[in-house]
């Protein structure tokens, strides 16, 4: 008898356990292909243009960015090489590069498996980059003028905001050779002007026209010989006939960091001035802490591909909650080209900085009064 209920309570147990079993199979097989369907649909939406869509803006500021994404068209071309086609070139699509108006890869190499990457045909090395730009904006304004009213070059380590970007160079006119970024002096006689450094400087389109057509192919006014300071050549090639302005914000905080954001986060009392940066800056700069940085923060070189993730993720998805956005700004309005010409002809606080004559080449047609 003992052993008949033994028997039956072991029995009652073990249908109750695969009963048991059996439901909780159905709701974590349930549960798990929810959650994996969930992972699916987000994964599939962040490797869409849906993520365009995804922001904690409010309603106001996405218009305003959906107005300038219209107004301020951008064709970036990035520079990159084959070794970084895989490492490199995806996430900059994916990021920061799927906002802009247009965007190209220049390399030394085609790649069959990516229509977004041109082949430039120079040899591979950094003592070849000044043929290279050359040669690229050639090719952009033979072929993409008419695709965009300013023209960015970066580097395949660059993040750029490009709503700050726009936002900024919606009081410019296009039509009137300006040429922007993180300026520089250096004690050249023929750089009286400076240069933009790395972390991206854009181009009107009425700069890289007289680029392409008038200073390039003349020997008098551009250095036709090879080599590694690109960017140094182009402030050579254009210090007459394009305003320089260097990208700073109403409180003249920097908004482009040539060196990576971390170095302009250290605290500096006293800058080294027999380091590069802090020799050649053009105007003084607050350096440290959260008072390094406009708000109106545009890029920065130097960045990591899994940094571009993190900057995407940070600026795009994530709102602190209870924090009011502020509603009154508004785009800027345009600037004269007197207004221009005054920013840029300021004297640079660098040691490097020589006084010079001031020359500026305009055109009937790149002169903007404001009505």
């Amino acid at each position: 008898m003992f052993k008949l209920l033994n028997f039956k309570v072991l029995l009652s147990f073990l249908i109750g356990f695969a009963i048991g079993t059996v439901i909780m199979f159905g709701i974590v097989s349930s549960f798990t292909f929810k959650n994996n369907l969930s992972k699916l649909k987000a994964q599939e939406m962040f490797e869409s243009e849906e993520i365009l869509n995804i922001s904690s803006k409010t309603l106001y500021e996405q218009e305003m960015a959906d107005q300038l994404f219209n107004d301020v068209k951008i064709l970036c071309w990035v520079f990159t090489h084959p070794d970084n086609h895989k490492k490199k070139v995806p996430h900059v699509k994916n990021t920061w590069g799927r906002r802009c108006n247009k965007l190209l890869f220049m390399s030394i190499e085609k790649d069959e498996n990516n229509s977004d990457i041109i082949a430039i045909p120079v040899p591979s090395g950094r003592s070849h980059l000044w043929n290279k730009t050359r040669l690229v904006m050639k090719y952009v304004y033979e072929n993409h003028l008419n695709d965009a009213d300013w023209f960015m070059r970066a580097d395949d380590d660059n993040y750029i905001i490009m709503e700050n970007l726009r936002y900024t160079l919606a009081q410019y006119h296009s039509e009137t050779s300006l040429y922007i970024g993180h300026r520089f002096a250096v004690d050249y006689p023929e750089v009286r002007e400076g240069y933009m450094a790395g972390g991206g400087h854009i181009f009107s389109k009425k700069a890289l026209a007289k680029f392409v057509t008038i200073i390039s192919p003349n020997n008098t006014l551009c250095d036709n010989h090879d080599g590694e300071a690109d960017d140094l050549l182009v402030g050579q090639c254009l210090k007459k006939y394009s305003i320089f302005i260097d990208a700073r914000d109403s409180k003249n905080q920097k908004q482009i960091f040539p060196v990576g954001v971390e170095e302009h986060m250290k605290e500096m009392s006293n800058p080294d001035l027999s380091y590069w940066y802090w020799k050649n800056l053009w105007r003084n700069v607050t350096q440290g802490g959260l008072d390094c940085c406009s708000d109106v923060y545009i890029g920065a070189h130097y960045v990591s591909t899994q940094e571009m993730y993190m900057l995407d993720y940070l600026i795009y998805n994530v709102h602190p909650f209870g924090l009011q956005k502020n509603l009154t700004e508004k785009i800027p309005r345009k600037l004269t080209l007197e207004e221009i010409i005054k920013a840029s002809d300021k004297k640079s606080f660098s040691p490097n900085f020589k006084e010079h004559e001031l020359i500026h080449y305009v055109d009937d047609d790149e002169k903007y009064k404001r009505k």
